[in-house]
């Protein structure tokens, strides 16, 4: 019996190490090259700091750009030649002077420690959970369920990546962002690693991104020099307090008596939690990582800097902004919509080599990124158009609050005119629900900087503007573009983040500082009792999500919970996931890495079946997943047939198989016990000779160019 959980672990550390080598380097270079923030003379520790973050920031554009120029051996000689010489230069420092640990301060020793918690909490949080021959995957399987295909698909057709979900015809390019698809393709090029592995050490890595900006905007950007390794130390610490989801989620459970997978979705319009998007998205915390990066280098200008300093700014923000467009389109467009007012708030002020420097990075981020541009205009990503599945990407509707306009109707108020004005201050309400311990110090920064005698310093106005525009934009423009409104859940990271950065402060003024203390008002009763009682509800919601996250595909198989999704699959589903994973793994090493397999689309199990299989699929679901490129229209004309192929025995028993496989181009067909075909002892799951078989899964060679290699179009 395999233990895939021993598995996942061990090749989700091999991958977490070899992230180093791509998510390093390429930052710590660029800060001794540029010598941004006079990198060159800084601590060990602000070095390594920068070299996260602003690896994050440049890797990205730098291996989608030379692998789409070249291959992925020239992109992988090239960041392993950028890790030697950053070795080299580490060398020469060397031997390090004796007692150089006792020399390491406390707080350095406590990020340590809580780097190490993270990289305990993303491996046995994402690792699959095995009980015997039952695995349990995490619920965010619901959403890696796509990615894993993408980063697989990204390693196995290069750049730009193809749509592993879709190849009726010409396979299209993947459209939107799939950047960090290709990051995560490194370490599967380099050591073979697999790709649900290489996704699940990426999200340890956007952590770390993240939890490194954080210092550095302390102090640069808020100017924060006094006991700065503290206040980082509970800013980073703070990303594991979420809003008051806790209540709003229990009244749903108890009204309703059903379990939600994800604490979030009490509000069809989330504010994820910190630790919440870093386990669902990370690609878009690793954009919100670079667009952050990338103001950095800005904002630390004035109009008394020197050209070459003016240059790099332009150069490091115009590579981080690239970056951002091609990990997340959602966070880059919230951005971008600041960017502009900042920029116009600059010529307006007579900033004009600040506004210079500014316009510069945003025509060098153009530059990089037009080759992906054109991909997103390309006829080949969708049906002639960007929006690919026919939805709009952004529109203006107030984010809205369905069940309680609902409930405005059943107490009579229809209204369309007065529902579309109670949803202003519905929207209040919900904010301060979703944000929490955040909206209180929202509140605190605001009554403070409106009553200071001083001006408000560039930065902090900067970081006004951000967080007025970025509430506003996400406040009344909304997208559908994937079927939900993922412009508002993750453009709202830009908000987030500022108000972390705030909180940190405050919270060491709250608990170890004086003047701070008075300064912000926080010695009022009413203040410090909400202070308190919005941080324990914060951290109590992060560690339920996190419990519940992973807990709930076991609980639900083993009948303990009222289950609400179904791409977990039929009842069994933990021994049947195993079989799948097995069955899966087994095909990977008989087929051809570019033999398309086919398996039911429309069952509720294609999410296991998309987590597990490394091979194209012709149609990846009943859509086709042509949300990320493809013509949904030949995939309607498509679908009756393949629906037949798995769900209507009778029907098929009549066709020419082999001619259907070879009219699609179908290597392989996959079947497991759910689908009808099973069942009958005289379809082609059965009468055909298996490639492999298990209990649960059966797989049979189809078509005259039976694992024959795929094609690339």
């Amino acid at each position: 019996m395999q233990n895939f959980m021993v598995a996942d672990l061990a090749q989700t550390t091999l991958a977490t190490f070899a992230f180093a080598l791509f998510l390093l380097p390429s930052g710590y270079l660029l800060g001794l090259a540029s010598n941004a923030f006079g990198m060159r003379s800084r601590s060990a520790a602000e070095k390594i700091l920068f070299s996260a973050a602003y690896s994050i920031a440049v890797t990205p554009i730098l291996a989608v750009l030379v692998t789409r120029l070249s291959s992925y051996k020239v992109t992988l000689a090239l960041f392993l030649l950028l890790a030697v010489i950053s070795i080299s230069t580490l060398v020469r420092q060397l031997p390090l002077p004796a007692g150089f640990l006792s020399r390491i301060q406390r707080s350095t020793w406590i990020l340590l420690g809580m780097m190490l918690a993270w990289f305990l909490l993303v491996q046995f949080s994402l690792a699959d959970l095995q009980i015997g021959q039952r695995l349990y995957v995490n619920y965010v399987a619901y959403d890696h369920s796509v990615r894993v295909p993408l980063v697989e698909a990204a390693a196995r057709t290069g750049v730009p990546p193809l749509n592993p979900f879709y190849a009726l015809g010409k396979i299209p390019v993947l459209r939107l962002y799939y950047y960090w698809y290709v990051v995560c393709a490194l370490p599967m090029q380099l050591l073979g690693i697999g790709a649900k592995a290489c996704l699940d050490a990426s999200v340890f890595w956007c952590g770390l991104g993240l939890a490194s900006i954080i210092p550095l905007f302390l102090k640069y950007v808020l100017g924060e020099r006094e006991n700065l390794r503290r206040k980082s130390v509970i800013t980073v610490a703070l990303l594991a307090v979420t809003g008051l989801d806790l209540i709003p989620y229990f009244a749903l459970v108890f009204k309703f008596h059903i379990w939600l997978g994800d604490m979030e979705w009490w509000d069809p319009n989330q504010v994820s939690s910190w630790l919440g998007s870093l386990l669902w998205v990370p690609h878009h915390v690793a954009s919100l990582t670079a667009c952050m990066a990338g103001l950095l280098a800005l904002s630390s200008l004035d109009e008394g800097n020197a050209l070459h300093q003016r240059v790099w700014a332009a150069v490091i923000a115009g590579l981080a902004f690239a970056s951002a467009a091609g990990l997340s389109i959602y966070v880059t467009f919230t951005f971008a919509i600041f960017a502009i007012c900042w920029s116009v708030q600059l010529l307006f002020e007579k900033k004009i080599k600040t506004f210079t420097t500014t316009v510069a990075a945003g025509v060098l981020s153009l530059f990089l990124s037009w080759p992906y541009l054109l991909d997103l205009l390309s006829k080949r990503s969708g049906a002639g158009s960007i929006a690919g599945a026919g939805e709009r990407f952004a529109f203006f509707a107030i984010r809205g609050f369905p069940p309680a306009l609902q409930f405005l109707e059943k107490l009579g108020i229809h209204n369309s005119l007065l529902l579309g004005l109670a949803k202003m201050p519905i929207l209040l309400i919900v904010y301060v629900f979703e944000f929490g311990f955040f909206a209180l110090i929202m509140l605190l920064c605001l009554r403070h900087d409106a009553r200071s005698p001083i001006p408000l310093s560039r930065q902090r106005r900067m970081m006004w503007m951000m967080l007025i525009v970025s509430l506003l934009t996400m406040s009344v423009v909304q997208s559908d573009s994937s079927g939900t409104n993922d412009l508002g859940f993750r453009g709202m990271l830009v908000v987030q983040f500022i108000l972390l950065l705030w909180s940190g402060p405050i919270v060491y003024d709250f608990f170890f500082g004086n003047d701070g203390t008075a300064k912000m008002g926080l010695g009022v009763p009413w203040i410090k009792f909400s202070i308190v009682f919005t941080l324990v509800l914060g951290v109590a919601g992060t560690a339920y999500q996190l419990l519940a996250l992973r807990c709930y595909a076991p609980m639900v198989d083993a009948k303990k919970l009222i289950r609400t999704e179904t791409f977990l699959g039929s009842p069994g589903f933990g021994e049947r996931t195993y079989w799948m994973r097995e069955g899966f793994g087994q095909l990977s090493r008989l087929t051809s890495s570019l033999a398309p397999v086919q398996y039911n689309p429309l069952r509720d199990e294609v999410a296991i079946a998309h987590l597990y299989s490394t091979r194209q699929a012709v149609m990846g679901d009943m859509e086709c997943g042509s949300t990320f490129g493809g013509d949904p229209q030949e995939c309607k004309k498509a679908l009756p047939y393949f629906a037949a192929v798995f769900n209507a025995p009778d029907v098929v028993r009549s066709w020419n198989l082999d001619r259907f496989c070879d009219a699609y181009q179908v290597n392989v067909l996959v079947a497991t016990d759910t689908d009808p075909v099973w069942n009958d002892p005289y379809s082609w799951v059965w009468t055909r000779p298996s490639l492999l078989a298990n209990p649960s899964l059966r797989a049979v060679a189809c078509g005259a160019a039976s694992l024959s290699p795929g094609r690339r179009q």
